[in-house]
């Protein structure tokens, strides 16, 4: 086994599902500081539709091996996910303009929080049963 190999295609989207739910806690995060700023429109970040396109693509494309380091870099869809931000739409927008919905941001990142934590303790488990792996296969 090489050490490629270590990490597969569920750990890559384990790692790459939380970097981005940790840019949407951002995000969120930006729209809940600027609750009083008149005229701020809330923004929302989604990564969830490429992210899952993304993940359907690593059932069904070949592994590929390199016999030259410099033949191709990572080739796993996954990393090049990239979340897009834009204005939610909100028509109970305040009387100075601030389209914020305080309910809706802390709704919102109570689940990315949920989520995040979850992938980061799927993740974890992963990294315990190749520890225990290399320890176990040492003795």
């Amino acid at each position: 086994m090489t050490i490629n190999r270590l990490f597969d295609s569920t750990s890559d989207l384990l790692f790459k599902s939380a970097q981005l739910r940790s840019q949407k806690a951002q995000v969120i995060a930006s729209n809940i500081a600027n609750l009083d700023t008149p005229d701020y429109k809330a923004q929302k970040f989604e990564f969830s539709d490429a992210l899952r396109k993304a993940s359907t693509n690593l059932s069904t494309t070949l592994p590929m091996t390199a016999t030259h380091a410099g033949h191709f870099g990572h080739t796993s869809s996954i990393f090049s996910v990239q979340g897009h931000i834009s204005t939610k739409e909100n028509s109970l927008g305040g009387l100075d303009g601030n389209s914020v919905n305080l309910d809706q941001e802390m709704a919102d990142q109570a689940i990315n929080s949920s989520a995040y934590t979850r992938s980061i303790q799927m993740l974890k488990s992963k990294m315990s049963i190749l520890k225990n792996a290399i320890v176990e296969g040492g003795k």
